[in-house]
This record gives C-alpha cells, structure tokens and sequence, in this order.
C-alpha cells in the first residue's frame, strides 16, 4: 500500500494509507498462477546384445526404490548425452560397448529423491551395442543386474513411456 502525506495538529506530515482498491469480479474468481516446474533431464542407455536371432536389454535395480530401470543419469559440463549414457552403463551395471550418438527416444518418468520428494525427469535414451559385461563395476553392491528378453523387460519396469520406448524397439527388431 502507498503512503499519503497528511499534516497532523503540529504542522508535520503524517503517512496516511490509501483504502485498498476492491478487485473487480473477473478478477476474484481468476485463478492464481501456478508456477510450471521444467522436470529435469536425464540421459539412459537402453543396453543391448544379441545371441543368435535373440535381443535382450541390461535392466537394472534402482537403489532406492529396487524398481527395474535402464541405467541413466544427469548431464555433466562438457559431456554429451550419448557419452553421460555410456559412462552410466558402466557405472551401474558393468557394461562397455558402443553407444548410438543419436537418441533413440524420449520418456518422461518421476525420479524418488532421497528427501522423500518425488520430481519429474525428461530422459533421453540412447542405444548401446553391448561389446564386454564386467565382473566388477562402481555401483555393483547396490544394485542388481539381469539380462531380458525386449517383451519381458518391457513388462518389468514400470515408467509407462519407457515401457512404450522397449517395445517399439521390439517391433522395430522384428520387422527388421
């Protein structure tokens, strides 16, 4: 609220504050603004490899919520999102190979942070032919690992968009 001068008794100015002005109808019934909140980016590697006409996909534990998940991570100063991919694959399960420079698709997907709060993440994932499985990796006392059947994964996990992105690679596969 504004102040206007008023003089009191002794000739001195005194604030006085101005009446609010009454919102018009159109206005109390307008609704607040919501602030949108731009979910975060990721980069995941859809992992693959082939035995004879089978294709599986590397899925792996998260380590909070043990939910099956593809390896991914944030973007780091300098890096591409096909190199954060690869560098995440090794990380979390063990795997070395060569990652596609081009994302093969987009999902959006809640990330279960350790406060409690649950935040939205955009994730680029990238395809990764998968050259040598490690023994021994960063990450492997705290999560778990498997081979999967396309098909099979893709009703592991449970980000829907992710679920969409496995299985239009199966088709993709199959068509050839």
């Amino acid at each position: 609220m504004s102040a206007v001068p008023s003089l009191a008794r002794d000739g001195q100015a005194k604030p006085v504050k101005k009446p609010a002005a009454k919102k018009s109808a159109m206005a109390q019934h307008r609704p607040k603004k919501v602030r949108q909140v731009q979910a975060r980016r990721q980069f995941g590697v859809l992992a693959l490899r082939q035995r004879g006409n089978a294709v599986s996909v590397m899925l792996v534990t998260s380590r909070g919520t043990r939910r099956w998940i593809i390896p991914k991570g944030n973007p780091e100063k300098g890096k591409t999102g096909a190199e954060v991919a690869a560098i995440e694959a090794f990380e979390e399960a063990g795997l070395l190979g060569e990652v596609w420079n081009k994302p093969i698709g987009h999902y959006l997907a809640p990330k279960h942070l350790t406060s409690g709060k649950i935040v939205q993440c955009a994730i680029e994932v990238y395809r990764m032919d998968v050259e040598e499985v490690l023994d021994d990796w960063p990450e492997k006392g705290q999560r778990a690992r498997g081979w999967y059947a396309l098909d099979e994964a893709a009703m592991l996990v449970g980000e829907g968009g992710l679920v969409a992105l496995i299985l239009e690679l199966n088709a993709q596969l199959i068509r050839g």
